[in-house]
């Protein structure tokens, strides 16, 4: 009786524990989409339009090889980060070259930087959050797109 009691204990806290498994696995690494954001992965300012964090995410998530992406831009710059698909990391640096063409091409007068580092796209992704819900001045934008550069230049 006792063997039984402690059987159905235990088996309520593995149930307990599995419960909050699909949230978990969207953090995970191994889930299929690391990142699903709730917005078309840019950022809007009450100052500042994000067309061009826009135009640019909807041109790099066009490409066959991008799981993701996320941009934010002010009047000058432009930073975006994204996600390759597993099978195509093979060819990240002819990928990362492509973008940046095609960016620069696209948005002359901004100065584009672009970065496939995981934490980058996170940063990115917080700032892009950090605009919509603080409506932060241009030149904050500016001051944290320089930070994240930084970054960017550290980890190459």
């Amino acid at each position: 009786m006792m063997k039984q009691l402690i059987g159905i204990i235990i088996i309520g806290f593995v149930l307990l524990g599995c419960a909050r498994e699909p949230g978990v696995q969207k953090q995970s690494l191994q889930g299929e989409n690391m990142i699903s954001l709730s917005t078309d992965g840019t950022a809007r300012s009450h100052e500042e339009s994000q067309s061009v964090a826009e135009q640019a995410v909807k041109q790099v998530k066009a490409r066959n090889e991008i799981r993701d992406a996320v941009a934010v831009s002010t009047n000058r710059k432009l930073l975006l980060a994204y996600q390759v698909k597993q099978m195509d990391r093979f060819r990240m640096k002819q990928i990362a070259k492509d973008i940046q063409q095609q960016l620069e091409l696209l948005f002359p007068d901004h100065d584009v930087t672009i970065s496939s580092d995981l934490k980058l796209f996170w940063k990115t992704d917080e700032l892009r959050g950090k605009i919509e819900k603080d409506h932060m001045s241009e030149r904050k934008i500016n001051q944290q797109i320089n930070q994240l550069k930084r970054l960017s230049e550290e980890r190459t």
